[in-house]
């Protein structure tokens, strides 16, 4: 019951599927995989599944860990990959290359020949104790003399020499054969052609009422087969990322299937869910779908091999891939009553982003401020009055907020979360239930211990509520101590400032902003602060506050023993999640709380975003970052699984008026592996004009622009990404041409891009919120902008209308 090659080569014919079908029932219990991955690329792939399964001992050899075999694998040898070994290879127009070893595989890999080899000589088998690949292609060679495809007279050191050659090569000093059958002799009986155009009748499954389009399957541009090597560069998933279904307009509109809609193609062997691709360029009746992608996430959702036919050609052997009789639907659910708690970025980007793809589900949003939906990050601009408080509100109107049916609960806490009952309680008492729960309880600041925050004039820095009291506080030529050189203290520094209030900064590290920039760019921008008029205190901290009465001075004593008087302390110097909720529950948590690509929780009908959310080992407190998160929690909820959140860029921008700053991804090299690390840099010390980019493995992963950030979207994009640079990397910060024009009034300070660079984008065809981001780089930073941006967006589109 064990089928060894030669018992296998006395089958003629044997299929793969014959093979796995053999493994199913019981008839074969060993199997070895080599480089190949039958789990997307067979047909009926569960039946494959199945049969791994059922084995009593698998092995793997392949190059990649990500073969969907390896989980079923008792034994995985790791394999050289190409370029890592020398061999030849031979391509459809019958063209043998010699290949020569350029580099040494990793690990323990080795090269497929040597692994059997290896294998037949721990067995026992004579004759496998070959020197060189030389001997291995020689005997090769050998016993191709006298066919079709001869080859005996082509030497390994001609192959060598000439590099490649096409066969037939019959015998030594032949110069290889460029073209066949121009004596129009073919390989049959006859020597005729054979051209078959009344063979037996169609064995492929006949489309039915049930199932009534025929979907037939095939590869896309950049990728190949199951995508182990392609599907490693970025460059080539940049033109198609995720597996569609191509399906003509009347098919679709017949099943009210719009572009981009989630759809479920299905028949009696499985089913599929990929996104839409309304195209004229598939025939009425047909659709397609690629193989490339096998499970994701552990899932089969996107496996285009659910559903193909087992039959299969009996001259080619080749399944039947092209003619599946399968049924197209859109995807959709019961209706759900979602409860949010928290009403910051995250929120409202869920709300805005859910309510595009659902306007069914019930949506509940509590809020423990009594002004909810605004951007903390332009706080500072509203104490001094630059902004108003409107200028602050992501909804504009009430009507605005009223067309996204969402019932709002301010100034309403929710402070217990019983999951088994699926119930929150708010600060009232009142019990309500769920069926999805997404928690978007964002940050507190954190303040030590010993600070007295219970004395008039210490004041936090993340509310509404915060800011009025610092506003209303301080007296006419006030003197403010904030603690912590960082983004917001730096920024709410130069608010106060421009309102004629004295500053001292007093920074526990060496360098402002240590985290976010790299000893140049905090040494230049020290420089440009205290040019300000902003007096810092590095290296110190506030050690005592002493007590005092409210609006008297502050006698504040610093660790290096000055004593500095001021109106009030504002303490800047970070944040911690607000999860002491989800701890409670006893939900999975580390720093934060634990998710998954789709930003579920342990308990998968909870989702945890922004400054809460811990993914993957790594915490973003950015808003970019929490948009991201909601965008993809929305997306899943409403039953979508192919998008996936796969992390974003930190990154962090300084909106200072008289600079440019920011920082996106790594801002310095790694002090681990240093030599794997490029740096390219720029910099006019006079002027604080210096910009920075780090390179990894031929990939962007870091940069810094100070005194102008023109490049800021490209950067991000392709850090983003992880796109091979390759002859781009020449270009970096070499450009030299101007930076582009802002139009009209500034509407993201981040990007600087004007209205009228926003208009001109939206004229062009950037209807959609994230197309029109990327057109123009408006709203990749804070985020601030984008109620904005959509609000240019639907003044475009009613004019238009």
């Amino acid at each position: 019951d064990f089928w060894g090659v030669d018992q296998i080569a006395d089958k003629p014919g044997l299929t793969a599927t014959q093979m796995f079908d053999a493994l199913r029932e019981g008839k074969m219990k060993a199997v070895w995989i080599i480089c190949t991955n039958p789990l997307v690329s067979l047909p009926d792939a569960r039946k494959a599944e199945e049969a791994l399964q059922k084995a009593s001992f698998v092995v793997v050899q392949d190059i990649s860990d990500r073969s969907d075999t390896v989980a079923y694998a008792d034994l995985v040898l790791p394999a050289a990959g190409w370029l890592e070994k020398e061999g030849t290879m031979t391509n459809s127009e019958r063209r043998i290359s010699y290949l020569e070893k350029a580099l040494d595989p990793p690990g323990e890999a080795l090269p497929d020949a040597e692994i059997l080899c290896r294998f037949a000589q721990k067995m026992g088998f004579r004759g496998f104790d070959y020197l060189s690949m030389a001997e291995v292609y020689a005997e090769h060679c050998a016993l191709t003399k006298g066919t079709n495809i001869d080859i005996s007279g082509l030497d390994y050191e001609v192959l060598k020499e000439k590099g490649s050659m096409q066969w037939p090569v019959p015998q030594k000093g032949h110069p290889g054969t460029p073209r066949l059958f121009e004596d129009k002799k073919f390989h049959t009986p006859n020597q005729r052609a054979q051209i078959q155009t009344n063979g037996a009748a169609k064995q492929s499954e006949p489309v039915t009422p049930g199932f009534p389009l025929i979907l037939t399957t095939g590869r896309v541009r950049d990728q190949w087969h199951t995508m182990t090597k392609t599907g490693k560069v970025q460059k080539l998933k940049k033109h198609i990322s995720q597996p569609f279904l191509e399906i003509h307009p009347a098919d679709a509109s017949k099943r009210n299937i719009k572009e981009d809609d989630v759809v479920v193609i299905s028949n009696a062997r499985g089913e599929v869910k990929v996104k839409a691709k309304i195209t004229e360029t598939i025939k009425e009746g047909v659709v397609f779908l690629p193989m490339h992608w096998g499970k994701i996430l552990q899932k089969d959702f996107g496996r285009a091999n659910n559903l193909t036919n087992n039959i299969y050609d009996p001259v080619s052997k080749e399944p039947d891939f092209k003619f599946s009789a399968v049924e197209v639907k859109k995807v959709s659910k019961e209706k759900q009553k979602i409860v949010i708690i928290g009403a910051g970025a995250a929120a409202y980007r869920f709300i805005n982003t859910y309510r595009e793809l659902n306007q069914e589900d019930e949506i509940h949003v509590f809020s423990k401020e009594e002004h909810p939906f605004y951007n903390r990050v332009l706080l500072p601009e509203y104490i001094n009055d630059s902004l108003s408080w409107n200028d602050l509100m992501k909804f504009k109107t009430v009507e605005e907020f009223a067309q996204l049916n969402v019932q709002l609960h301010p100034s309403n806490a929710i402070t217990a979360l019983d999951r088994q009952q699926k119930t929150v309680t708010d600060a009232h008492g009142q019990k309500h239930h769920y069926d999805v729960l997404v928690m978007a309880t964002g940050s507190r600041a954190f303040v030590p211990g010993d600070v007295p925050l219970h004395y008039p004039g210490i004041f936090t820095m993340r509310s509404r509520e915060n800011a009025d009291k610092l506003k209303y506080y301080l007296p006419e030529e006030a003197h403010v101590i904030i603690v912590g050189g960082g983004l917001l203290g730096l920024e709410l520094a130069a608010a106060l400032l421009e309102m004629h209030v004295q500053v001292t900064i007093v920074q526990l590290a060496s360098r402002l902003m240590e985290r976010q920039l790299d000893h140049t760019a905090s040494t230049l921008l020290r420089e440009k602060v205290e040019e300000m008029g902003i007096q810092l205190q590095m290296n110190d901290q506030v050690q005592l506050i002493e007590a005092h009465e409210p609006h008297q001075l502050i006698q504040t004593r610093l660790k290096s023993g000055k004593l500095v008087s001021c109106h009030a302390v504002v303490y800047a110097i970070g944040t911690r999640p607000n999860i002491e909720m989800a701890r409670e529950a006893q939900l999975a948590c580390g720093r934060g709380v634990r998710v998954n690509d789709y930003m579920q929780t342990s308990d998968p009908e909870i989702f945890a975003l922004g400054e809460i959310a811990e993914h993957r080992e790594k915490m973003l407190g950015t808003t970019a970052a929490a948009e991201q998160q909601a965008d993809i929690a929305a997306r899943y909820i409403a039953g979508d699984p192919l998008s996936m959140y796969q992390g974003s860029v930190p990154m962090n921008i300084l909106k200072f008026s008289q600079l440019d700053l920011c920082s996106i991804g790594a801002p310095e090299i790694p002090h681990q592996d240093r030599h794997e690390y490029e740096e390219v840099i720029f910099m006019d010390k006079s002027k604080a004009y210096y910009k920075k980019c780090i390179i990894h493995h031929d990939r962007l992963v870091g940069a810094v622009l100070m005194g102008d950030k023109s490049e800021f979207a490209e950067f991000k994009s392709l850090i983003e990404e992880q796109t091979e640079l390759g002859e781009t990397r020449e270009k970096l910060l070499r450009s030299g041409g101007p930076s582009k024009v802002v139009k009209g009034k500034i509407v993201c300070s981040c990007g600087n891009v004007g209205k009228g660079n926003l208009e001109e984008a939206i004229t062009g065809g950037a209807h959609q919120l994230g197309s029109l981001c990327q057109a123009t780089g408006a709203g990749l930073g804070c985020g601030s902008c984008k109620p904005e941006l959509k609000a240019l967006i639907d003044e475009h589109l009613l004019v238009k209308a």
